[in-house]
């Protein structure tokens, strides 16, 4: 038996790849390659919940993108370091779950694409979920991805953050992940027992002796193959040379939404004049790769604190190596949590039919991008949920070797400047209620001297920064739209045996952070496979 034919190839062992390996072998009589370009050892930090920040500076296990200038937000030019190893971005995230707002996958089926509305969506998450709380209904709680509630109350910054929302007339949200995500609340974590609750946990890890499940690490996915329309395997790098994998079924691309466009246009399949530009020779016209990407702007507000109620003394010296001892020991502790325990999902506008932006608490002042300042303090940060600003994502050169240009043209579109513009008034009245008040000193960023609507309009163009949600470079679409990439089956539209699953394909990113999401389009491609597997005869035979 050649062990470079399987069933299916799957480009990518991030969030979504780990799931659909997981899932596609449960049947014994179906062959998966996964082929990762990171490597495999995760280490200590990817367990540790408060270990992201040390993550995202060491940057080992990341891709190590740039955007372009931002036009529309002074010109910065900022990283973006998605995960690069067994796991991908799912082992280096925030640990945030957060399933979206309803309206968000209605529009997708309202769209066209059949089968995505929250009526289908939602009882995916459910399967997903082991929500530590078994009287809440609105939750799963044999799934393989641990969630629970956030624990304000145990940190006076975020409990007195929650007391502030009540005092100024919020609602407080018992579950964001309900189906009704307004207000404030208690933000839902990935952890269980002190530790990372991601996709290699959950889904691969349990799986990896399945002798029908083959894994490859550190070797880059260089093109998929074409034989006329049909995709039928792909191209590897490797050490000594490359190989080939092919799929007797499909190739599936879930390599994320700067990795899959680029292979796509690698492969010959997308804009013409793209291409061209690139000096790659067009197999397939698909003139939507690599368009609409976006992602959430994200800015800061920063106060220092008049007492010393942060988490400061656990980040630096001898009460960082004690928090780190206790964690190893015990898995309890400082370490033991992301520090996101409080957040809100809040409308801008009278007229919108979800919320527009997401605001996270963090009881903790950073300086600059991640470094920690030396006071006590915390962060208000505000992501733009709703956010109508798309950019691109396009190849610069035939090789994979070289980054793809992209940028997202944060905050063009008008509205998004106008929803930041009331989220930072909103930020200031919550500091300014008597809960958070009494432990508030100053405001450092953007300072009180910034006033007035044209002062706040710059100081957040010269501030927006980077969440790590990055969509819809491979959207979805059915087959009449011009600048769709795939079907709602995730096939990609005019070719045979290819399909993108991953965060690429959503039309319009959700409310909230995309990582649920991102599992629940894996969860959902794998029931579209199987259906199809069943129903079809392989087009490659061994």
């Amino acid at each position: 038996m050649d062990n470079r034919i399987s069933d299916y190839v799957i480009v990518g062992g991030g969030t979504a790849g780990c799931v659909l390996a997981a899932r596609l072998t449960e049947d014994p009589s179906v062959s998966v390659t996964l082929i990762e370009a990171g490597p495999e050892n995760r280490g200590l930090l990817v367990q540790m919940p408060a270990g992201l920040g040390a993550l995202y500076d060491k940057g080992a296990l990341h891709w190590p993108f740039k955007a372009e200038a931002e036009p529309y937000a002074a010109d910065k030019v900022l990283p973006y370091k998605m995960g690069r190893v067994l796991g991908g971005s799912s082992a280096i995230n925030g640990l945030v779950w957060a399933r979206g707002n309803p309206r968000d996958f209605d529009d997708w089926a309202e769209a066209g694409c059949t089968g995505w509305s929250w009526a289908d969506i939602e009882p995916i998450f459910r399967r997903i979920e082991d929500f530590k709380d078994e009287n809440d209904p609105h939750m799963g709680h044999d799934g393989p991805i641990p969630v629970k509630r956030g624990r304000a109350e145990c940190n006076v910054l975020a409990n007195a953050f929650l007391a502030a929302a009540a005092e100024a007339g919020h609602r407080i949200n018992p579950n964001h992940n309900s189906g009704d995500q307004d207000g404030f609340c208690a933000l839902h974590q990935n952890t269980r027992d002190g530790r990372r609750g991601d996709v290699y946990e959950g889904y691969l890890r349990p799986v990896r002796s399945r002798p029908n499940l083959r894994i490859h690490t550190g070797q880059p996915v260089l093109r998929v193959l074409l034989d006329g329309s049909r995709a039928i395997g792909v191209e590897v790098g490797t050490r000594t040379g490359t190989v080939v994998h092919r799929a007797r079924r499909d190739v599936i691309l879930a390599a994320g939404a700067v990795a899959s466009p680029q292979l796509l246009e690698l492969s010959g399949i997308g804009d013409p004049a793209v291409l061209s530009r690139a000096g790659v020779a067009l197999r397939h016209n698909l003139p939507g790769v690599g368009e609409n990407f976006h992602t959430h702007p994200t800015i800061a507000l920063t106060y220092r604190c008049s007492k010393p109620v942060s988490i400061l003394n656990a980040t630096r010296g001898a009460g960082k190596i004690a928090a780190g001892l206790r964690w190893i020991l015990t898995r309890t502790g400082p370490a033991a949590t992301n520090h996101f325990e409080a957040g809100a999902f809040l409308r801008a506008f009278p007229d919108s039919d979800r919320p527009d932006y997401q605001i996270t608490f963090l009881p903790l002042a950073l300086g600059g991008t991640t470094g920690a300042v030396m006071l006590h303090g915390y962060q208000i940060y505000i992501e733009l949920v709703g956010c109508r600003s798309r950019g691109y994502c396009h190849v610069a050169s035939a090789s994979v070797e070289d980054q793809p240009r992209f940028r997202f043209n944060f905050l063009q579109d008008p509205r998004d400047i106008e929803v930041y513009k009331r989220a930072v008034e909103t930020a200031r009245t919550l500091a300014a209620q008597p809960a958070l008040a009494a432990l508030t000193e100053a405001e450092l960023v953007p300072g009180r001297e910034i006033q007035g609507a044209a002062e706040v309009e710059a100081w957040i163009r010269r501030c927006a920064s980077i969440s790590h949600h990055l969509v819809g470079s491979c959207r979805m679409g059915p087959s009449g739209d011009p600048m769709a990439v795939v079907g709602p089956d995730l096939r990609v539209h005019g070719l045979d045996g290819l399909r993108v699953v991953d965060a690429s394909i959503m039309p319009r990113v959700t409310s909230a952070n995309t990582h649920a999401t991102t599992i629940a389009i894996a969860e959902k491609a794998a029931d579209m496979i199987r259906v199809a597997h069943e129903t079809s005869q392989p087009r490659i035979r061994a």
